[in-house]
């Protein structure tokens, strides 16, 4: 175990607030948070996961899935254990829902290093929710800012507004799941709340990172004509047509092992309804879709980008502007973009 000093936390009363994620926990002296690794060690607040990596993988950036940052390049993504949330469907739930579990201690320095011997052009924080690692995120994506890699936070949206105006600086994407759109789905699935999730989505637009979204979705759940349209409308007032927006295919796993997998029939309806609703870029995930893997030009219909999985069969946009009719396309398409 890492004894690191903690960030964003305040004695109150006999016990400590902990503010790095919209849990907001009191912890009492020997206690921990809900996540499991931030700990009240005599009046003092520590992170005990700081740099225990689970898995550190190169990866193509597609597959987080980043479709408009930096396409075609790969992203050095690491891990730790432990989350702010108890989906019943989780797919990293052996990393996510426990407290203990082997992990190696990795620096930051060596997570950055390791990051340009393999070619990476960023580095993703990925697998388990990485809010709950903020100091060790906070470490690393300022160092690669300052050897010149930028970074992705891959996450369930789930951290404070202090958290995230800490990290955006050294931040260069965040993919936040929007995992339902019903408080109800979010109390009963995830062990969470909806307007936290939407409130970081909001600030993230705001203080211009590069934002896509990703919704799982579960048959029965999540998934009806209703919800998706309301979905689709809070996107298109709040943030409007341009960002992208995953839709993907769920698998049974973890404690809904019960429930069918995502039926093609749901999927290339909710594409249809995203297009219909005026999004530019709906993507269809974990299941082969006519257009929904395609990056598609808003103003000519030409086929930027052709995906087969993680790999690109297409190119149609130079320096970020789409080689049929010169639009500009929304996304990350070189460093200098960031």
């Amino acid at each position: 175990m890492i004894r690191h000093p903690a960030r964003l936390w305040k004695v109150s009363g006999e016990k400590i607030s902990c503010g790095v994620c919209a849990r907001r926990c009191m912890i009492a002296k020997g206690g921990r948070g809900f996540c499991g690794v931030r700990e009240n060690t005599d009046g003092v607040l520590y992170a005990n996961s700081y740099g225990l990596l689970t898995a550190a993988n190169l990866d193509p950036i597609e597959k987080k899935p980043l479709y408009h940052f930096l396409p075609g390049t790969t992203t050095f993504s690491v891990s730790g254990f432990g989350c702010n949330f108890t989906c019943k469907h989780c797919q990293n739930y052996t990393l996510s829902q426990t407290r203990s579990i082997p992990a190696e201690y990795v620096p930051p320095e060596a997570v950055v290093q390791e990051a340009i011997l393999l070619g990476a052009k960023s580095i993703s924080f990925t697998y388990n929710e990485p809010t709950i690692s903020f100091e060790y995120v906070y470490d690393t994506a300022k160092l690669a800012k300052e050897q010149g890699l930028t970074s992705a936070f891959i996450t369930n949206g789930y951290l404070s507004k202090e958290a995230l105006l800490e990290l955006a600086p050294f931040l260069g994407a965040i993919r936040i799941d929007l995992k339902g759109f019903t408080d109800e789905f979010y109390k009963t699935v995830c062990g969470a709340r909806l307007k936290p999730v939407l409130d970081t989505i909001l600030l993230s637009k705001e203080l211009g990172l590069h934002l896509e979204l990703v919704t799982l979705v579960i048959p029965g759940y999540n998934d009806s004509v209703d919800e998706i349209d309301a979905m689709l409308d809070w996107v298109m007032t709040n943030l409007g047509p341009a960002v992208p927006h995953h839709f993907t295919a769920f698998m049974p796993m973890c404690h809904m092992q019960d429930v069918p997998r995502t039926p093609f029939s749901t999927l290339d309806r909710i594409y249809r309804q995203a297009k219909a609703h005026g999004l530019y870029y709906p993507y269809i995930g974990n299941m082969p879709h006519a257009d929904g893997s395609k990056t598609i030009c808003p103003e000519c219909g030409a086929v930027l980008i052709d995906r087969d999985g993680f790999a690109e069969h297409t190119r149609g946009v130079e320096d970020g502007h789409c080689t049929t009719c010169g639009r500009k396309i929304e996304g990350v398409f070189s460093h200098e973009d960031l």
